[in-house]
């Protein structure tokens, strides 16, 4: 599903409308790149946040450090173009891309809530891994996935809350499946899939405030996971990971700005991906889980894409 806001193109485009992508623009080369936080950087939140957690003196149970990546490249992506690539790398997901006059446009691929009248859809999703480059292969990375008590932790604290902030606002909150694979090209997350009823039609605004943010994006307990990203991640996320949506009567629908990009006029885009630090964790597959989930907005800019 995709979706578009914009004050200059101030229209949703809708999930079957066709792009035209030109072949030049996204056959880019990369000129330079550097993360914020660097590495060293990175490991040394993570082993502080690892403290944290195991320690007695905060309740700390998780926390979702992020890491803001800049591409230089040979040319100008357009933010449209980027937004129908995402859509094919991401089909069954949901795209979005806002751009408000004369700013950089912000592009990702997430999803927060659906809502149709009283219905509520959301879905839960941690864990990342690779696709296998065979069938046998791609089976046994989602086993290993699939049975990884470090990644069965964090999916389930993202799931349990989410479950758990539908129920102040929801009757029939229904869980199915608990935990599945979610396969997309170019990586394979934890999902389970949510559905509730709104009680009443004025807790529609109620609905965000109380999704937002999941321990996907910040961490639990929320606030000390809020306090330790202002004390130790070392760049202003801006747009990432702040909510992306629409109020609309009988319908409402927010995306969360994870797994995005910050797109300028110029050569430069900055792309932002996160990881979940709970106990068990390892800052240096962390750092590479951050490789792979940038890959699904930066490989996308260096192929041709057409559908």
């Amino acid at each position: 599903m995709t979706r578009f806001l914009g004050h200059i193109r101030a229209q949703w485009t809708s999930s079957n409308q066709h792009f035209k992508v030109n072949r030049s623009t996204l056959q880019t080369a990369i000129v330079n790149l550097n993360h914020v936080p660097t590495k060293a950087s990175w490991d040394l939140a993570v082993t502080q946040a690892l403290r944290m957690i195991k320690g007695s003196q905060t309740e700390l149970v998780k926390v979702v450090l992020a890491r803001c990546s800049r591409y230089i490249t040979d040319t100008c992506i357009d933010p449209l173009e980027l937004l129908a690539c995402l859509k094919v790398e991401g089909q069954n997901a949901y795209q979005f891309c806002i751009q408000p006059s004369d700013a950089p446009a912000f592009v990702g691929n997430s999803q927060l809530f659906h809502r149709k009248y009283l219905n509520i859809s959301s879905e839960a999703l941690a864990g990342t891994r690779a696709r296998g480059k065979t069938r046998a292969d791609d089976f046994q990375i989602g086993q290993e996935l699939l049975l990884s008590i470090k990644e069965d932790t964090e999916f389930t604290i993202v799931r349990d809350s989410i479950k758990k902030k539908l129920e102040m606002i929801c009757d029939e909150v229904v869980v199915n499946p608990s935990k599945a694979l979610r396969k997309l090209p170019r990586v394979q997350h934890l999902s389970a899939q949510l559905a509730a009823r709104l009680r009443n039609e004025d807790d529609e605004f109620d609905i965000l405030n109380a999704l937002h943010p999941s321990p996907a994006v910040c961490g639990l307990p929320t606030e000390e996971a809020r306090q330790f990203i202002r004390d130790y991640e070392i760049f202003d996320r801006g747009m990432y990971a702040g909510p992306v949506g629409w109020f609309g009567g009988a319908e409402s629908e927010f995306a969360v700005g994870i797994r995005s990009a910050l797109l300028g006029k110029g050569y430069s885009t900055l792309v932002y991906a996160g990881a979940g630090i709970v106990e068990g964790t390892n800052p240096s597959f962390e750092w590479d889980e951050l490789d792979l989930k940038a890959s699904q907005v930066v490989s996308v800019q260096r192929h041709d894409c057409y559908y």
